[in-house]
Formats: C-alpha cells, sequence, structure tokens
C-alpha cells in the first residue's frame, strides 16, 4: 500500500459519507501522489472527527463520575488537545485527577498536610476505575496491563480511550502565578508503584505559542513527520519526541504560508541532518515544557533520528523526482491548493 492510501484510511472515519472525504484539498492537488501525500499529511484532522474523539471520551467520563467513590476533577491531554493528531479515529488521554490531596514542587511545602496515603488513594482510585469500566462498558475490551493507564474500545465506542488516574501537581510556577497552564499533574505508575510528575498544559500552550509565531508551520512540520513514523512502521522515536523534534526548529524556517508546505519538508529533513551531524545540538534540545531533554536515556535515540531523517529524504527525493518538470529545489516549490 502506498503511502497515499495510507494516509487516505487514516484520515477516514466510517461514521462520515464518502462525499465528505473528499472535500479535503490535498486530493485534488494536480501534482504527484508524493505532493500531495507532503500536503496531505500536514493538514489538520477534520475538526467533527475530532469533536466525535471527545464524544466518546465524555461518555467514559460521564460513567465514572457516576461510579466512582472518591472526588475527581476530569482533563484531557495529548495529541488530540494540541491539534497534533493524524487520525481521524484518534485515541485521547482521559485525566482522572483526585481530589482528596495534590503535592507540591520543591521547595514549596504543604500548608495543610495529608494525613492519609497518596499512593494507596491512587491504586485504589485505579482499582476502582478499571471496575467502573468494565461495569459500565460490558462489549468494550478493557486492558488494565499498562502501567500508567487503563485502555478502553470497542463495544458502542467508537473511540480508544486511555484512563489516567492522577493528582494535581502544583509547580512553583503554578503557585507564583495561578496560571493553570503551570498547574501539573502526578500519574501512577502502578508498576513500581509510584507517581510520575507531568505539566500537559505548559506543553500544549509552548506548542500553541510556537504554532502562531510560524504561522501554522511548527504543526505541520509536526504531523508530517509522524505521519511517516506511522506509515512507515520504521521510525523508532515517540510522537511526543517527533513533536518535540519539530518544536525546537527555527522558527524562520517553519515560517511559510500555504502552498509552501515542501518547504517545510525541506526545513525538516535539514534541521534532522543537523541534529545527526552536531552532537551538542542534538544533546541540548528539550521538550516543550522544558521537563527533560529530547534526547536522553529512555527516549529520543541517534538510532530513531537516523530512521527518521532517511523517511525524509525519500519522500523529498520522490517529490523531485516525481516533479523534475515543475521544480529542481524543494526551496523553490510551491503548491496550489
Amino acid at each position: 500500500m502506498s503511502r497515499l492510501d495510507k494516509l487516505n484510511l487514516r484520515r477516514t472515519d466510517d461514521s462520515i459519507t464518502e462525499a465528505k472525504l473528499f472535500n479535503e484539498a490535498y486530493r485534488n492537488i494536480s501534482q504527484s501522489e508524493s505532493v500531495k501525500y507532503v500536503v496531505g499529511s500536514m493538514q489538520p484532522i477534520d475538526p467533527e472527527y475530532t469533536n466525535n474523539t471527545y464524544k466518546q471520551a465524555e461518555r467514559v467520563r460521564s460513567q465514572l463520575e457516576n461510579r466512582l467513590t472518591d472526588s475527581c476533577e476530569y482533563k484531557y491531554q495529548g495529541s488530540v488537545t494540541n491539534d497534533t493528531h493524524i487520525k481521524a479515529k484518534s485515541d485521547i488521554d482521559l485525566l482522572v485527577i483526585i481530589e482528596k490531596f495534590y503535592t507540591v514542587q520543591n521547595p514549596q511545602t504543604p500548608k495543610n498536610p495529608y494525613k492519609g496515603d497518596p499512593l494507596k488513594d491512587l491504586l485504589d482510585l485505579r482499582n476502582e476505575a478499571e471496575l467502573a469500566l468494565e461495569a459500565a462498558f460490558p462489549q468494550a475490551r478493557v486492558d488494565k496491563s499498562g502501567s500508567k493507564s487503563i485502555s478502553i474500545e470497542g463495544g458502542s465506542l467508537t473511540r480508544k480511550v486511555d484512563v489516567v488516574p492522577s493528582n494535581w501537581y502544583h509547580t512553583n510556577k503554578y503557585a507564583e502565578s495561578g496560571n493553570e497552564i503551570y498547574r501539573g499533574v502526578q500519574i501512577l505508575d502502578k508498576s513500581v508503584p509510584n507517581s510520575l510528575a507531568n505539566t500537559p498544559f505548559l506543553h500544549n500552550a509552548w506548542i500553541e505559542h510556537k504554532d502562531k509565531n510560524t504561522q501554522g508551520g511548527m504543526r505541520k512540520a509536526s504531523r508530517l513527520m509522524k505521519s511517516l513514523k506511522y506509515d512507515s512502521e520504521n521510525i523508532d522515536l515517540s510522537s511526543y519526541d517527533i513533536v518535540s523534534i519539530a518544536f525546537n526548529m527555527p522558527d524562520a524556517s517553519l515560517s511559510y504560508p500555504k502552498g509552501s508546505e515542501l518547504i517545510i519538508l525541506s526545513s525538516s529533513l535539514d534541521f534532522c541532518k543537523k541534529l545527526q551531524s552536531d552532537h551538542g545540538l542534538r544533546q541540548s534540545i528539550e521538550v516543550p515544557d522544558g521537563h527533560r531533554k529530547v534526547f536522553c536515556e529512555g527516549h529520543a535515540t541517534l538510532s530513531g533520528l537516523n530512521q527518521l531523517t532517511r523517511e525524509l529524504e525519500q519522500l523529498a527525493n520522490d517529490v523531485l523526482r516525481e516533479n523534475q518538470r515543475s521544480f529542481r529545489r524543494l526551496a523553490e516549490a510551491r503548491v496550489e491548493y
């Protein structure tokens, strides 16, 4: 199956009529299939598909609200929430945030220390959520094997929802500013067991900031490289780290208007090649919220970067080979759609 065929399948939803599918502009581009793939992979998923994802997650949320003993807040995280998702039927993370307690970042000290056992509370929440999901959706598949989330899909649900037990984590920046984007969560890892700090709302805020500064180019580069990972099945990098690579690209190399998607392909390839050759740069870049380096133990590797770069190079070569009469360099290529 070609890249373009995989892209078309990935961007469709059985609940949407075929007539609607062909409204996506990239399908009508007169240039080659590889150009259609580049442009199509960079486009956001149709809002109707994304709304359907949220609707399914809300069904799960409603059942948990009615069945869990402890009072919880519910938030979403992941690629759907920051518009870097690449599938019509995208998974979504539902944070189930226990309200009994919150943790604080050093050197803060709690004003009223919690008298209970936070870890036990999170493990109890996890166990209760597993039972609640099985009871609420008897025809669905509830996968309890994940260390950080419970996955539910199938039955009457048309999307996979990952339920993530957690608690609020008040970062120093949140304590200083009160700005919700700096409020973090601690996610239960039942395999240890312990809880891991995460700042998903700050991550999303930085993606939004970067994307606005680059005329939408940052999200386009992210979706392109994530699409290559998904369609090639040969890139050993997480989607999170791929988005982080795009986030670290210079603004000038991403800031191009509609019709300049082939230039963004060229910029993505150039930046990945620079990361390959410049050890210092590769070791210095951070994920958007700054909590770790992109290339570090347990995360992105040079091997994975090499795989991504090869796929980008092959795609760039295909575009140039198939469009020799139209342009000789990606930097001078324009696409009408």
